[in-house]
């Protein structure tokens, strides 16, 4: 017979696996988006995906939304880079156990096209289907005081 703590150990460890999986398909989104390429990051992203977008009032939930403001900075900005990045496994907020979600800080850096350097402090948290592909994405960061800063240089 198994014991309770066998049990406990064995699903921390099927949960460590699957944060890790689901960790290499963030930082591949990541990756993606700091080359640009649309493309592949959206096929790391599940099409009934939800975002929870930074922008106030934005109620727009869809991934054609978030694919459409991620174009904006590639549109807007070059050398864009995620600096510090420190990347955590999320938790089931009832049981406080590891979910398999991925949460991460971090400062994105990049040069706005009126040649106005940006630094923004980011978080983000993601949730992952079966496939490792990510169905919802919540970011939070200043975008009204990155759109000030930028709107003086124009």
């Amino acid at each position: 017979m198994e014991k309770k703590e066998d049990t406990v150990a064995s699903k921390n460890n099927d949960m460590k696996a699957l944060y890790e999986k689901n960790l290499s398909t963030l930082k591949a989104s990541i990756a993606a988006f700091e080359k640009e390429d649309l493309a592949a990051q959206a096929a790391l992203v599940a099409d009934s995906a939800r975002w929870g977008s930074p922008a106030y009032g934005d109620t727009v939930s869809t991934k054609a939304h978030w694919m459409q403001s991620l174009k904006y900075y590639m549109d807007n900005w070059s050398d864009l880079h995620l600096s510090n990045a420190r990347f955590l496994p999320g938790i089931d907020s009832a049981t406080h156990e590891f979910d398999g979600s991925v949460r991460y800080y971090g400062r994105w850096d990049g040069t706005h096209s009126s040649g106005i350097a940006t630094k923004v402090y980011f978080y983000g948290t993601y949730d992952f289907n079966k496939d490792n592909k990510i169905i919802y994405g919540g970011e939070f960061f200043d975008l009204g005081g990155l759109m000030k800063a930028v709107s003086k240089g124009k």
